[in-house]
Order: structure tokens, then C-alpha cells, then sequence
């Protein structure tokens, strides 16, 4: 039994609202095509909280068991494997105990391991390279940031297999505690980055000083191939707690994400910071809804002024790897331009010759007007 259990805070409760909203979205997507995916919690502790709320462990087994796709899955016979890691041995103790009382569906295979995350990594990528074959569907739940870490060289092989997602935890406090601080661990801070890239950060301060790590690490994970979006965790006193991370290759995994952030929106315990481009606003994630169709409009006339642009290459350039912006935000943009007060869409027609349902952009060719004064649409 674990002498200890963690306490649950709101910013976590907003992760596992995260986290079970996208394993709601990933594993149905990808149960239809393949007979295994694999779900890996890296730091998975004991599977509770000192109230009872549950740990990502059960979060993700509930969220595949009471998935309305589920029942099929299990008919064809297809298999769910959870790996669930952590180093702490009475976390792991608590942990089985909790999995070893209940009763869970024959499709789900279910390993707890007590080691580093790190090397039970090393060994399962390693495997999977010495066959030649491709790892199965994997989301993989990451929390690299800590003392123990979980070097980019990994992330690097991760990154060879195309259906591999991470969800990473990157808690920048505890980096600055016990790896900036200690100069001895600085050779840490260059595996967790893939080199000294972090080293700037050693003159900065405060927020300043966690973009900096936020953005440098995410241009890390780009250089190995993937995608990425990032969205900052704020605690009850509005700061930072730790930010998100999640990488994919593929822009529907990136899609499905940013929904997800979307509809955690609601708890108002997470934002959206642009590193990128330090002239953007920050922006909540309840204004997200009014500020991206506008942000995609000004786009859009500056880019495509007086052009024919097909529905499917708007959202192949400008939505599908964008950090935040979905399919629905650019129908907004496009409804705004088509029918506000000053109408920048001279024209809608179906591909196929078909009449168009008004406001339906799918399936069309949209023509933008020309006009040297744009800004004052928005």
C-alpha cells in the first residue's frame, strides 16, 4: 500500500480531461485500421489521489472501456496493450493492487513496470528496431522534465514510427530546480534537448525564462519530425504550473489534439502562449473561439487577395499543422468574409457544378476579392 498519495490539483484534473478526451478521439480512429494500439503512461504513478479521483492510469482504461466503439473492437478480436511506468516502487505496489481488483475486458493487455521510463523506453524502441517492423499505434504520455528525464535522442527514434504520438509534461520549475541550478546536471539538460540550446536560459528569469524553454524544446521535437502544439497549465493563483507538449506526424493526430484542448477550454485552467510570434496576444482559451476565425480572415485576404482557392488546400496549408486553429475556426473566417458588413468573397461554387448550401464551404472553390484596405473587416 502506498504510505502517501498525491493530492489532485485543478490544473492536473484539466490534463486528465485533456488526456481523456483525446484517447476518446485517437483510439477509434485507429482501432478501425489496426488490431493493436498501444497507450504508454511513463510516469504513471499510483493510480489515485488522496480524494479517490482517479490517476492517468484509470483515466485511460475508462476511457477505452466505456467507449461506444469499444464493443465492436472487442468483437474483432483486437487488443488494446497499456504499458504503465514509474520508478517509484510504492507508486507501482499501489498501483497493481488498484488494477488487480477489478476486472477488466479480455481485450485489454495491461503490463505495470517499476523502473526508469527511460530505459524501459531504450528496450521497447530497441525490439521493435531489431525486427525491422513498425511499432504498433502508440500514444505515449511523457514526462521528461523531472530529474530523472527522458532524453531527445529517444525522442528521435520515436519519431521514426509515423503512428507514435507523445503527450509531454514539460514542468519547467523543476527543470530550473534541480538541473539549471546544479551545474553538474547541465550534461542532462543536453540529452533532455538533444544539446545546449537550453543554454540561454540560464540568464533569463520568470516567464521569459519558460517560453524560452517551452519554445526550444518544441523546435527540438520539429527538427526530429514532428508536429507540434503546446498549451501553458495555470494553477488557482493564474501561474504557470507546467505546459503541455504533443507531437505527431500526422495532422489529423494534431487536429484531434486541438480539439481536445478546446474542449478542456471550459475549465479555464489552461491558455494557449504564441512563442513563436511575441507580437500575438495570449489568448484564453475561452476567447479562442471569437480571436482565431479573425486572426484566419486577416490571413486570408492578405495571402489568397483576388485569388480561387479550393476549401481543401485552406485547410491543408493554413489549418491542419497550425498550432491551434481547426476546420471549424476557418469556417467562421470564411462565413465572416462571405457575409459581413463589407462581404470579401466575391464568389462560392460547388467543384462538381452542384448547387451550394449557403454557408457551406466543403467541396468549393472560394473566390477572394481584391481591396487594399482589409484590417478594417476586423
Amino acid at each position: 500500500m502506498c504510505s502517501t498519495l498525491p493530492s489532485i490539483q485543478p490544473h492536473t484534473q484539466a490534463k486528465h480531461h485533456i488526456l481523456r478526451y483525446h484517447i476518446e478521439q485517437w483510439f477509434p480512429i485507429l482501432g478501425r485500421t489496426h488490431e493493436i494500439v498501444r497507450y504508454v503512461d511513463g510516469f504513471c504513478g499510483p493510480g489515485k489521489y488522496q480524494d479517490g479521483e482517479p490517476g492517468s492510469p484509470l483515466v485511460a482504461l475508462e476511457a477505452v472501456r466505456r467507449h461506444s466503439f469499444f464493443g465492436s473492437f472487442a468483437s474483432m478480436r483486437r487488443e488494446v496493450e497499456f504499458l504503465f511506468v514509474d520508478r517509484n516502487t510504492d507508486f507501482i505496489h499501489h498501483l497493481r493492487n488498484r488494477l488487480e481488483g477489478s476486472q477488466w475486458p479480455d481485450a485489454f493487455d495491461i503490463a505495470v513496470h517499476n523502473q526508469l521510463f527511460a530505459d524501459f523506453m531504450d528496450s521497447l524502441i530497441g525490439k521493435v528496431e531489431a525486427t525491422g517492423c513498425e511499432m504498433p499505434p502508440s500514444l505515449i504520455f511523457i514526462d521528461p522534465f523531472g530529474p530523472a528525464g527522458f532524453p531527445m535522442e529517444l525522442m528521435a527514434r520515436l519519431a521514426k514510427f509515423d503512428r507514435v504520438e507523445v503527450l509531454i509534461n514539460l514542468n519547467h520549475l523543476e527543470f530550473v530546480q534541480w538541473i539549471l541550478s546544479d551545474q553538474s546536471k547541465h550534461i542532462t539538460a543536453n540529452r533532455l534537448f538533444g544539446g545546449p540550446r537550453w543554454k540561454p536560459a540560464l540568464n533569463l528569469f520568470g516567464s521569459e525564462r519558460s517560453d524560452f524553454l517551452v519554445l526550444e524544446y518544441e523546435r527540438a521535437l520539429n527538427e526530429i519530425g514532428w508536429g507540434s502544439t503546446s498549451f501553458e497549465m495555470v494553477n488557482a493563483q493564474n501561474q504557470t504550473a507546467y505546459h503541455l507538449v504533443f507531437g505527431t506526424k500526422n495532422s489529423k493526430g494534431l487536429q484531434a489534439m486541438k480539439r481536445s484542448m478546446r474542449n478542456a477550454s471550459q475549465t479555464g485552467e489552461f491558455r494557449y502562449t504564441d512563442r513563436i510570434d511575441p507580437s500575438q496576444p495570449v489568448l484564453l482559451g475561452l476567447d479562442a473561439k471569437d480571436e482565431y476565425p479573425r486572426q484566419i480572415g486577416k490571413l486570408l485576404l492578405q495571402k489568397y487577395d483576388g485569388q480561387e482557392v479550393h476549401f481543401s488546400r485552406l485547410v491543408d496549408e493554413e489549418i491542419n499543422w497550425h498550432r491551434w486553429w481547426l476546420e471549424s475556426d476557418l469556417q467562421k473566417a470564411l462565413e465572416i468574409l462571405e457575409y459581413g458588413d463589407v462581404p470579401r468573397i466575391v464568389r462560392v461554387r460547388r467543384e462538381d457544378g452542384a448547387t451550394r448550401r449557403r454557408r457551406s464551404y466543403k467541396d468549393c472553390l472560394i473566390k477572394f476579392g481584391r481591396s487594399a484596405v482589409q484590417s478594417s473587416l476586423f
